[in-house]
């Protein structure tokens, strides 16, 4: 029997024997339901903040370019770019639709610096999932009581990344899970061009849960992540 395998075996045993990683499992309705709601409204919070600092990089970008001398002009447009990548990298703010309002006021010649900006985002962002610990998830799921997918969680943790993806598919809750890990890289693509994904995490939230999952290969993730915001920029630029 491989390591996943047996991995497998113990996890399973695990939730038959009831035995979780929360030192607090028995938790009373009332704590959990305090729980909850405060998780609802860090996730309000986060969704009205995303917006607001998506609308003040908008404002940067929504200038009289005619007025503005051109080394001035290439100087405003260098930082705006910058906070662009910076802003877009970070979970539920709404970099596709900034780019897309980026690429109205600049015009098609800009396009390649905005995919450019676009592409590094969400590099930024994977990168930065794989410097989370897996096992601070686990512990969020555990303190909102989620026993099986806290469970679920800390065994991935401690499997190598390359043995994660097996992992999963060896203990996918339904056959749906299956077909989109072994889609991933599509269903990643699906997401980033789904309308108002803002709703969870945007592309740099999606970039971050994908470099945490540890089932992404870092060069496949930027491969894919290049043509599937590519078309945009390309048409913008054709037109131009």
């Amino acid at each position: 029997m491989s390591k996943v395998e047996l991995d497998a075996v113990q996890w399973k045993r695990a939730l038959e024997a009831d035995v979780s990683i929360d030192p607090n499992p028995q938790i009373s309705r009332y704590t959990l339901v305090l729980r909850i709601i405060a998780l609802c409204l860090l996730y309000g919070a986060l969704i009205i903040g995303g917006a607001y600092f998506g609308s003040v990089v908008k404002d940067l970008a929504n200038i009289e370019f005619s007025t503005i001398h051109m080394p001035n002009l290439r100087l405003i447009v260098a930082i705006t770019a910058f906070i662009f990548a910076l802003a877009s990298a970070l979970p539920f703010v709404p970099g596709a639709e900034i780019g897309f309002g980026m690429l109205v006021l600049l015009g098609g010649n800009y396009a390649p610096l905005v995919y450019a900006c676009m592409l590094c985002a969400l590099m930024l962002a994977f990168m930065m999932g794989r410097f989370i610990p897996m096992s601070a998830l686990a512990k969020g799921f555990a303190w909102l009581n989620f026993t099986r997918a806290s469970h679920l969680i800390e065994a991935m943790a401690v499997q190598a990344p390359e043995q994660r993806l097996q992992f999963l598919l060896s203990n996918a809750p339904n056959r749906f899970a299956p077909f989109l890990l072994r889609y991933r890289y599509l269903a990643l693509v699906v997401l980033l061009n789904t309308p108002g994904n803002s709703l969870i995490g945007g592309g740099g939230g999606i970039a971050l849960i994908a470099g945490l999952s540890g089932v992404f290969k870092w060069y496949y993730f930027a491969i894919t992540m290049a043509l599937a915001i590519a078309p945009i920029p390309i048409a913008f630029y054709l037109m131009s």
